[in-house]
């Protein structure tokens, strides 16, 4: 090694001086003392130094590069979303009469919970039970004009046997019978009306729920279509979110989902989501249902999610031929990975499996394919 320095250094003079004859071309003079001081070098010389230098060239160029690497997972950034929601009841229902009458009793009041078919209001059935009083006539009349039309064709059908009636007569009466039945199904039909309107008199509660309005005054008359009183549900509320269309997609493989209002987080579920975009506002309808407790019916708050994306931090992203990414180690070596969707400055989509080793320390400087020595969890 020492030899080999000795003579680069003697070739280093040697090239100098090749330098300045060329520059400055001596005199016949000047040639005697220049040979003296400048002594002429082998050309092994020139090719041990060059090779040499090829050598280390070549050796710095193999050695790997020390770097920091940590897994995808623990480096990238959660992709969060949030909509506009609120606690929806699953029955919301304004209870109207049904028939004109007017209101005798009420047995709810605002703030009252009631079970399912319990006696709401009572209104005043005098009118209906005395047309069901009339329709219990028709139905016993039309009975009674059956069996007469019955037992004349049953004498008939005797007389005929004996021939003492045409088969016209028998006919005609047949004709009755059959004429006096439907008579009587119209009787029981008119009747049947006759009894619910009677029933309709009386408003129970389809569901269990709290009555929040009451409109009904005793004494008022009803008339078909009126709110008397408005009850929701006491079944756990359901959440309804307002999910811009270009998120929707996503909402589906979307983790911790919550949904926040006063201060406090409901874990939450999606149930469906409508397909269908709203025009005006341009979103989608997302059914949700609570997992534990759930918020009360009315609460409006803020729906949040986790999606299914990934972004890396823009501290890791270099630039290569016109192109963001980012580095990655890949048996050894250094791969570089575009990111078509990075913007300089902000965190960057990447589409890579969890367990990716992303590099995080001295990625400035790598080259894509370049070996490296990695060191896991350095940053």
């Amino acid at each position: 090694m020492v030899t080999v320095e000795k003579e680069l250094g003697v070739g280093a003079v040697y090239l100098h001086c090749e330098m300045v004859r060329l520059r400055h071309p001596p005199s016949d003079s000047r040639r005697s003392l220049q040979r003296l001081r400048c002594p002429s070098m082998p050309r092994r010389v020139f090719l041990s130094a060059g090779l040499l230098l090829g050598c280390i060239a070549l050796a710095h160029a193999a050695a790997p590069v020390e770097v920091g690497v940590q897994p995808l997972r623990e480096v990238a950034l959660p992709v969060s979303g949030t909509a506009p929601a609120s606690a929806i009841a699953p029955n919301d229902s304004h209870i109207a009469a049904e028939v004109t009458a007017k209101v005798l009793r009420v047995h709810a009041e605002v703030g009252g919970t009631v079970s399912a078919g319990q006696l709401l209001l009572e209104l005043d059935p005098a009118d209906y039970r005395l047309a069901l009083a009339q329709a219990d006539a028709q139905v016993a009349a039309a009975r009674a004009r059956v069996a007469l039309a019955e037992q004349r064709l049953r004498r008939a059908q005797s007389l005929k046997q004996r021939q003492f009636v045409a088969d016209d007569e028998v006919l005609e009466l047949e004709t009755g019978v059959q004429a006096a039945r439907a008579d009587l199904d119209v009787a029981r039909a008119q009747r049947a009306i006759a009894a619910r309107n009677v029933d309709k008199c009386r408003i129970v509660a389809p569901f269990a729920g709290v009555v929040l309005e009451r409109q009904a005054q005793v004494g008022g008359l009803a008339l078909p279509g009126a709110i008397l009183l408005r009850l929701v549900d006491l079944a756990p509320a359901e959440i309804e979110a307002q999910i811009q269309a270009a998120h929707a997609e996503a909402l589906p493989q979307a983790t911790d989902l919550v949904f926040e209002s006063q201060g406090h987080r409901y874990p939450a579920r999606l149930l469906r989501l409508s397909p269908v975009v709203e025009a005006a506002a341009r979103t989608r309808v997302a059914r949700l249902t609570f997992i534990d407790r759930a918020a009360p019916a009315g609460s409006s708050g803020t729906l949040r999610w986790t999606t299914a994306d990934v972004l890396l931090p823009p501290e890791l992203m270099v630039k290569r031929d016109q192109e963001l990414g980012a580095f990655v180690v890949e048996d050894g070596r250094a791969r570089f990975v575009p990111a078509p969707a990075a913007q300089e400055g902000r965190p960057f989509p990447v589409d890579l499996p969890p367990e990716t080793w992303i590099v995080v320390r001295g990625h400035q400087a790598l080259r894509d394919g370049q070996p490296v020595t990695v060191i896991v969890g350095a940053r």
